[in-house]
């Protein structure tokens, strides 16, 4: 199936060649008269979100990143260096970033602990940094109204850590860290692990 795929959909399979490219051409027997457009589509592989942005502000390519999407600096990069790009984003795509610890071991396995930490964290500004402020605070549903299940902005900031008076929430929090045994005098010595991996959003430009 891998190497002979068939397929019922708009395009037919034609050639695929690992790290280089996949190509597809229009498929007479599509069940919807007159679709689908295009006589065929060709991908080229490009592994280097840079390296492709490059080749389609250089006029090589008529779409790049349609489905997995675009940093906002990224994708403002393009429009700066093509006004005539049509860069687009779409909300269909909830991205969350996850701050996960080991609730197995101390002082992480105390739950009012890591309610001290929810409070610390300003979720305006990860938007702000990281989006550009193109981006919503939420639970783990994607928010309205993009989301359907997520829950309204005046539930969310009922939520530990959620209040938007940043200042109120931290003072909260430190009053807890302090109750624990933690201040000035003695300070948390902790462990972290991230990994380079650039988050990014449904975004496209054609």
């Amino acid at each position: 199936m891998r190497q002979h795929p068939i397929g019922t959909g708009p395009f037919k399979f034609v050639e695929f060649k690992p790290n280089e490219d996949i190509k597809v051409a229009r498929n007479p027997d599509y069940w919807k008269p007159e679709r689908p457009y295009l006589d065929g589509i060709e991908y080229t592989i490009i592994k280097e979100p840079g390296t492709a942005n490059l080749a389609f502000i250089a006029g090589k390519f008529d779409m790049t990143f349609p489905y997995f999407g675009l940093t906002i600096p990224l994708m403002k990069n393009i429009e700066s260096q093509m006004p005539q790009a049509i860069c687009e984003m779409n909300s269909g795509e909830g991205l969350n970033r996850h701050l996960l610890v080991n609730y197995q071991k101390p002082p992480f396995d105390n739950p009012e602990f890591r309610r001290a930490m929810a409070l610390s964290i300003d979720r305006q500004a990860f938007v702000d940094t990281i989006a550009q402020g193109e981006g919503q605070i939420g639970g783990v549903l994607q928010p309205p109204p993009d989301g359907l299940w997520g829950m309204p902005p005046e539930e969310v900031k009922k939520l530990p850590g959620y209040d938007p008076d940043v200042e109120k929430r931290r003072a909260d929090g430190r009053r807890i860290m302090q109750q624990l045994g933690y201040g000035p005098d003695k300070r948390l010595d902790i462990k972290v692990t991230t990994r380079n991996f650039p988050l990014i959003a449904t975004r496209r430009c054609c």
